[in-house]
């Protein structure tokens, strides 16, 4: 009785198994296998990532090489970092770090770093010198008069008009006035406007980026092109501030990953530079995602059928062996393998 019901069991747990892959397949769970998590969930997973990562052997040699690169951002940077996760910081090399980032803050205080800074934003050496001297100007509606009075000139002289920077400054200037609806909301998208302009300016863009804004500025409905990418803009700069904008926006090849990256912030927030110092990009935003239920349960669906099927092939090659281990031997010898008797 007892065996009877356990082969039942056993059968019935077998069925089941099957239906439920067979019902899981149906489903094409691997057509699409990942998920977005929400925004708490991917804050918890990046979080759990970064303590895993940030260790001693991760972070001093990291500090000490962005001193010898003259650094001051990445220095900065890199000793949040440590504060967050509690590592220790030699005290020469932290002396080091505190003697660097006050000789810079030294010339950010010149005035005339700044003027030449706001003048020609490419000759800026850095992207905190551009977020102290020029974003404030050109987050300003006077920035985006002056973007559209340069191209105006430019346009009355007969020279070639900015058609990116013109587009961009009149989406801004627009955005001081009213919120354009984006991503099917209505945000403001001034800041994320001005941070594209300012960067582009700046040569802070990925190729593949100044390729994408050279296109949408092209043409009919330009402007509704142009803002869907500042409000990806927008959203990483209110979640950390138009200077880290500046920076996480570098690390975007294209308007998808800006979007993405834009996600990122909205689980990071304060925390997105330093999540994507610690884990990269590419992992960074793999974290957005992990596998759906459906995929996980029709996959150990599967496995407990595989698993069933070798279990059932070891029995039968297990009885196998034992019926050849209890076959008697032979009574008579063949023919032709008998013996004869010897003499005597």
């Amino acid at each position: 009785m007892i065996r009877a019901a356990a082969r039942l069991a056993l059968a019935l747990w077998a069925v089941a198994c099957l239906a439920g892959a067979l019902w899981g397949l149906a489903q094409t769970p691997f057509a699409a296998p990942f998920v977005e998590r929400g925004a708490v969930e991917a804050k918890a997973a990046l979080t759990r990532a970064m303590a895993r990562e940030v260790t001693p052997d991760w972070l001093l040699p990291r500090l000490s090489a962005a001193i010898a690169a003259d650094d001051p951002d990445e220095v900065a940077l890199l000793r949040d970092i440590g504060r967050d996760h509690a590592i220790p910081v030699p005290p020469a090399l932290d002396t080091e770090a505190e003697a660097l980032i006050a000789r810079h803050d030294r010339f950010l205080a010149q005035a005339g770093a700044c003027l030449q800074c706001m003048a020609d934003l490419s000759t800026c050496p850095s992207l905190t010198l551009i977020g102290v001297c020029a974003l404030p100007f050109e987050l300003s509606p006077a920035g985006d008069v002056a973007a559209l009075g340069r191209q105006g000139a430019n346009l009355a002289t007969g020279e070639e008009v900015d058609g990116v920077e013109a587009g961009l400054a009149a989406v801004g200037l627009a955005a001081t006035l009213v919120a354009l609806p984006s991503l099917g909301s209505s945000v403001p998208v001034k800041l994320g406007a001005s941070v594209l302009r300012v960067a582009r300016k700046a040569r802070a863009l990925s190729p593949g980026m100044t390729e994408a804004l050279r296109l949408a500025a092209r043409g009919g409905g330009r402007a509704e092109r142009l803002t869907a990418v500042a409000s990806d803009v927008t959203r990483i700069a209110a979640q950390t501030s138009p200077a880290e904008a500046l920076r996480v926006l570098r690390l975007a090849d294209s308007p998808a990953e800006l979007s993405r990256l834009a996600r990122l912030a909205d689980a990071a927030g304060p925390d997105t530079r330093k999540a994507l110092a610690v884990l990269g990009k590419a992992r960074s935003l793999r974290m957005l995602h992990r596998l759906s239920d459906l995929a996980v349960m029709t996959t150990g669906f599967l496995l407990s059928i595989a698993a069933q099927i070798g279990t059932l092939i070891g029995a039968i090659l297990k009885l196998m062996l034992r019926r050849a281990l209890r076959r008697p031997p032979p009574r008579h010898l063949p023919p032709g393998l008998r013996t004869r008797p010897g003499p005597g």
